[in-house]
């Protein structure tokens, strides 16, 4: 029984799963709200067959495993809407609807359903379509073109920042319009500012814990300010590699999933840390220029190790701490003998 309950979704925070769910889905929001402003209806749409996607193939999966939907598990919906943000708006409406079936039904069901996922599901169904479609999922209309919902798309794509970085240039954008998401990227990660209220409205609601992306994000920063990999400052390198891509957003809504990341805060740490060094490195030496869900997939692999290890290193500590202890109350006893 207690073994189960380790599994269980969301078992580590305080809130129920559906709760938590649901306060993902209200941080969704702004993010479609800010996709819709830069690009017109044509987000909604992608993010509306991405969601109903991922929502068929989950209840038929439950159906082949013999079991019941549950209409308190929202976890579907959100997968569903993750993965049309980190890709572009103009991408063909059969990429998010592959990548929402890959993830509900080869990264999630097949070890065992919501809550015993091992990997992340949206990152494993954004990189799949990534190693898929690169020509699509990397190439990005601009910003405050309204594409239409269906018909012919623009056939002038530009390519992101993130791409300058990997081919070892300076993007030419202005440092507040990386804040401020206007450049060609993703249709939902790039806005800093919003994603950061995004971020801080999930830990009032103790949704997510802030240890993950404070390691992930800081290891990454790190990185980049010892190793910078573009001719410029060395707080501009960092500037450019935390705002570009699908970094901050991989921080804030993949690497925080409570099934797929460590129970406790020390695991935590060192688990947010591994993932910003393996997007690093995967961004310095890598084929890709979006490599957070990548590396998230990769880290997902060590989670239970982390936990396990890291488990039985604070007890080793604590007892040692103890035993100390003990022999400071002896030694002080025996000395008023």
């Amino acid at each position: 029984m207690q073994a189960k309950e380790l599994k269980a979704p969301h078992i580590r925070l305080k809130d129920s799963a559906r709760s938590t769910m649901l306060d993902v889905l209200i941080a969704l929001l702004p993010l479609y709200f800010m996709a819709t402003y830069f690009y017109g209806a044509r987000a909604l749409a992608l993010g509306g067959v991405s969601l109903l996607s991922a929502v068929a193939a989950d209840v038929i999966c439950v159906f082949l495993s013999g079991r019941r939907p549950n209409p308190r598990d929202f976890s579907a919906l959100v997968t569903g809407l993750l993965i049309p943000l980190m890709l572009p708006a103009s991408v063909p409406y059969y990429v998010p609807v592959t990548a929402a079936v890959f993830a509900i039904a080869v990264v999630k069901h097949p070890f065992g359903g919501v809550g015993q996922n091992i990997f992340n599901p949206a990152a494993g169904g954004f990189a799949f379509v990534s190693v898929c479609w690169p020509s699509l999922v990397f190439s990005y209309p601009q910003p405050m073109f309204s594409l239409p919902i269906t018909g012919e798309l623009p056939a002038r794509l530009a390519e992101s920042p993130a791409h300058a970085l990997m081919l070892g240039a300076v993007p030419t954008i202005d440092k507040l319009d990386l804040m401020l998401g206007k450049f060609a990227g993703p249709m939902g990660v790039t806005n800093i500012l919003v994603l950061a209220t995004c971020f801080l409205y999930l830990l009032f609601r103790r949704a997510i814990n802030w240890q993950a992306p404070a390691a992930f994000l800081g290891m990454t920063a790190a990185i980049a300010y010892l190793f910078p990999r573009i001719p410029v400052s060395r707080s501009e390198s960092v500037a450019f590699e935390l705002l570009s891509g699908t970094l901050v957003f991989a921080g804030i809504f993949l690497l925080s999933d409570p099934v797929t990341s460590p129970k406790r805060g020390l695991s935590r740490f060192v688990y947010g840390a591994l993932a910003g060094a393996a997007t690093m490195l995967l961004r310095y030496y890598g084929g890709f220029e979006q490599t957070a869900a990548f590396a998230l997939l990769l880290v997902n692999s060590f989670t239970l190790l982390l936990d396990h290890e890291l488990e039985r290193l604070f007890r080793i500590v604590r007892r040692a701490v103890l035993g100390f202890r003990a022999y400071r109350r002896n030694q002080r006893i025996i000395k008023k003998v």
